[in-house]
């Protein structure tokens, strides 16, 4: 006659000896005085420009943007404010924007660290809300001769290559 093994599992039986990886930023990550740069998704993360005062992306280096991070103290995450010469920066339907805010919705807007994985390796990202990875319709701007662009958060009508906003240190 079979009988059947029983095996009994605990929770204890199946506990980790070590912890798990957490996700780390750099305390100096979008704080104080920076500029936005714009890292590709995928492959070698190539730098394809930054961030103007008013919220455009560019490939020409001498209209990037200066932003002041500042950080935020209502929420228990690492969040933010970006503000430029333009105004306080936010996210406008998809679209990142910084200029003079007279509407009738909030005129700063919290930003955080990008916390997944999927993201560069050992670089912090800026994300808003659950979203971060961010393009264009007509793709990225090749060079310094282009007109800089509108750059929002990614839907996947955007051509690629699609971005991730970095911060780059101004401050020693």
């Amino acid at each position: 006659m079979y009988l059947p093994t029983i095996v009994t599992l605990t929770l204890s039986s199946l506990a980790v000896s070590t912890a798990l990886p957490t996700t780390s930023s750099s305390p100096m990550s979008f704080t104080g005085k920076g500029q936005l740069r714009t890292l590709w998704s995928d492959g070698d993360h190539t730098d394809l420009g930054c961030i103007t005062d008013a919220g455009l992306w560019t490939g020409n280096n001498t209209l990037c943007g200066t932003f002041t991070g500042t950080p935020t103290s209502n929420s228990n995450l690492r969040t933010f404010n970006l503000t430029s010469a333009a105004g306080p920066c936010r996210i406008w339907g998809s679209t990142f924007i910084c200029e003079q805010w007279n509407g009738g919705y909030p005129s700063i807007y919290e930003f955080g660290i990008w916390p997944y994985p999927n993201s560069i390796p050992g670089v912090d990202c800026l994300r808003w809300s659950k979203y971060g990875m961010m393009g264009n319709p007509e793709g990225n701007p090749t060079g310094p001769e282009d007109s800089p662009r509108e750059i929002r958060l990614l839907s996947y009508i955007e051509k690629p290559k699609w971005v991730w906003l970095t911060w780059e240190s101004l401050e020693n």
